[in-house]
Protein backbone atom coordinates (compact mmCIF):
# COMPACT_ATOMS: atom_id res chain seq x y z
CA UNK A 1 0.00 0.00 0.00
CA UNK A 2 1.21 3.15 -0.99
CA UNK A 3 1.01 6.40 1.01
CA UNK A 4 -0.46 9.14 -0.48
CA UNK A 5 1.19 12.48 -0.96
CA UNK A 6 -0.23 15.47 -0.69
CA UNK A 7 -0.84 17.81 -3.50
CA UNK A 8 1.77 20.58 -3.18
CA UNK A 9 0.45 24.13 -2.01
CA UNK A 10 -1.36 22.19 1.03
CA UNK A 11 -0.29 24.14 3.81
CA UNK A 12 0.56 22.67 7.38
CA UNK A 13 -0.51 25.68 9.58
CA UNK A 14 2.30 27.67 11.39
CA UNK A 15 1.45 28.99 15.26
CA UNK A 16 2.79 30.59 18.14
CA UNK A 17 1.19 29.24 21.79
CA UNK A 18 1.29 31.68 24.57
CA UNK A 19 2.01 29.52 27.41
CA UNK A 20 -1.07 31.02 29.17
CA UNK A 21 -2.64 28.32 26.32
CA UNK A 22 -0.59 25.51 27.42
CA UNK A 23 -1.54 25.83 30.81
CA UNK A 24 -5.06 25.74 30.03
CA UNK A 25 -4.40 23.26 28.01
CA UNK A 26 -3.35 20.74 30.92
CA UNK A 27 -6.46 22.12 32.93
CA UNK A 28 -8.80 20.70 30.75
CA UNK A 29 -9.05 17.41 28.34
CA UNK A 30 -11.84 19.17 26.95
CA UNK A 31 -10.61 22.79 25.79
CA UNK A 32 -9.70 23.94 22.80
CA UNK A 33 -6.01 24.58 24.15
CA UNK A 34 -6.01 20.81 24.85
CA UNK A 35 -7.14 19.84 21.24
CA UNK A 36 -4.75 22.43 20.13
CA UNK A 37 -1.74 21.56 21.74
CA UNK A 38 -2.79 17.51 21.29
CA UNK A 39 -2.72 18.92 17.76
CA UNK A 40 0.82 20.09 17.64
CA UNK A 41 1.54 16.91 19.52
CA UNK A 42 0.41 14.80 16.04
CA UNK A 43 2.34 17.02 13.95
CA UNK A 44 -0.68 18.57 12.26
CA UNK A 45 0.06 22.15 13.32
CA UNK A 46 3.43 23.25 13.32
CA UNK A 47 4.15 25.14 16.62
CA UNK A 48 7.04 27.86 16.82
CA UNK A 49 8.53 29.45 19.96
CA UNK A 50 12.37 31.15 20.81
CA UNK A 51 14.38 29.61 23.08
CA UNK A 52 13.88 31.62 26.44
CA UNK A 53 10.26 31.08 26.08
CA UNK A 54 10.67 27.46 25.62
CA UNK A 55 12.98 27.36 28.79
CA UNK A 56 10.49 29.55 30.89
CA UNK A 57 7.60 26.89 29.88
CA UNK A 58 9.84 24.24 30.52
CA UNK A 59 10.02 25.57 34.02
CA UNK A 60 6.41 26.86 34.76
CA UNK A 61 5.10 23.21 33.86
CA UNK A 62 7.61 21.36 36.20
CA UNK A 63 6.48 23.24 39.09
CA UNK A 64 2.49 22.61 37.89
CA UNK A 65 2.33 19.06 36.55
CA UNK A 66 2.82 16.11 39.62
CA UNK A 67 1.08 13.43 37.58
CA UNK A 68 3.64 11.46 35.07
CA UNK A 69 0.93 10.96 32.53
CA UNK A 70 0.70 14.82 32.23
CA UNK A 71 4.56 15.70 31.84
CA UNK A 72 5.03 12.90 29.22
CA UNK A 73 2.38 14.87 26.85
CA UNK A 74 3.87 17.72 27.81
CA UNK A 75 7.36 16.82 26.91
CA UNK A 76 5.85 15.42 23.90
CA UNK A 77 4.75 19.09 23.19
CA UNK A 78 7.51 20.54 23.63
CA UNK A 79 9.84 17.98 21.29
CA UNK A 80 7.82 19.14 18.48
CA UNK A 81 8.20 23.06 19.12
CA UNK A 82 10.24 24.05 16.70
CA UNK A 83 13.25 26.35 17.64
CA UNK A 84 12.98 30.35 16.21
CA UNK A 85 16.04 32.99 16.88
CA UNK A 86 14.49 36.62 17.29
CA UNK A 87 16.20 38.30 15.23
CA UNK A 88 13.96 41.80 15.25
CA UNK A 89 13.24 43.17 18.18
CA UNK A 90 9.29 44.44 18.81
CA UNK A 91 7.95 46.88 21.11
CA UNK A 92 4.15 46.87 20.86
CA UNK A 93 2.51 45.83 23.83
CA UNK A 94 3.77 46.66 27.44
CA UNK A 95 4.83 43.50 28.63
CA UNK A 96 8.16 42.53 27.60
CA UNK A 97 7.33 38.90 27.36
CA UNK A 98 4.53 39.55 24.93
CA UNK A 99 6.98 41.40 23.07
CA UNK A 100 9.09 38.39 22.33
CA UNK A 101 6.16 36.00 21.86
CA UNK A 102 4.95 38.08 19.05
CA UNK A 103 9.21 38.90 17.73
CA UNK A 104 8.90 34.56 17.93
CA UNK A 105 5.45 34.75 15.60
CA UNK A 106 7.26 37.05 13.55
CA UNK A 107 10.52 35.29 12.99
CA UNK A 108 8.60 32.14 11.95
CA UNK A 109 6.20 33.63 9.59
CA UNK A 110 3.19 31.93 11.70
CA UNK A 111 -0.20 31.87 10.63
CA UNK A 112 -1.65 32.51 13.97
CA UNK A 113 -0.26 33.60 17.46
CA UNK A 114 -2.80 31.78 20.04
CA UNK A 115 -3.03 33.45 23.31
CA UNK A 116 -5.47 34.77 25.88
CA UNK A 117 -3.68 37.71 26.40
CA UNK A 118 -5.69 40.90 26.48
CA UNK A 119 -2.88 43.16 25.20
CA UNK A 120 -1.87 41.01 22.53
CA UNK A 121 -5.41 40.29 21.63
CA UNK A 122 -6.33 43.69 21.32
CA UNK A 123 -3.35 43.79 18.73
CA UNK A 124 -5.91 41.39 16.21
CA UNK A 125 -3.10 41.24 13.45
CA UNK A 126 0.03 42.48 13.24
CA UNK A 127 1.81 42.17 9.74
CA UNK A 128 0.52 38.56 8.24
CA UNK A 129 -0.18 37.25 11.48
CA UNK A 130 -3.66 36.74 13.16
CA UNK A 131 -3.56 36.91 16.78
CA UNK A 132 -6.63 34.98 18.12
CA UNK A 133 -7.73 33.31 21.41
CA UNK A 134 -7.98 29.24 21.62
CA UNK A 135 -11.88 28.87 20.30
CA UNK A 136 -11.03 31.06 17.29
CA UNK A 137 -8.09 29.84 16.54
CA UNK A 138 -9.51 26.24 16.67
CA UNK A 139 -12.84 27.26 14.35
CA UNK A 140 -10.54 28.71 12.01
CA UNK A 141 -8.25 25.25 12.15
CA UNK A 142 -11.21 23.20 11.83
CA UNK A 143 -12.21 25.05 8.87
CA UNK A 144 -9.07 25.40 6.82
CA UNK A 145 -8.17 21.71 7.62
CA UNK A 146 -11.72 20.82 6.22
CA UNK A 147 -11.25 22.33 2.94
CA UNK A 148 -7.74 20.87 2.66
CA UNK A 149 -9.17 17.61 3.52
CA UNK A 150 -11.63 18.18 0.88
CA UNK A 151 -9.23 18.86 -1.61
CA UNK A 152 -6.99 15.97 -0.87
CA UNK A 153 -10.22 13.86 -1.42
CA UNK A 154 -10.90 15.99 -4.72
CA UNK A 155 -7.44 14.92 -5.87
CA UNK A 156 -7.87 11.23 -5.40
CA UNK A 157 -11.70 11.39 -7.10
CA UNK A 158 -10.06 13.19 -10.30
CA UNK A 159 -11.65 16.43 -9.14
Amino acid sequence: VQTPVLRPGIHIMKIVIDTNVIIDGIKDDYSYEKQILDAVISGEIEAYANHGTLSENKLIMKQLINDPNYAEEINNLFAQINMVQNRRQINIVRDPEDNKILESAVESKADYLVTRDNDLLSLGKYEDIQIVNPSQFWVRYKDESNDTWKEWAGFFAGK
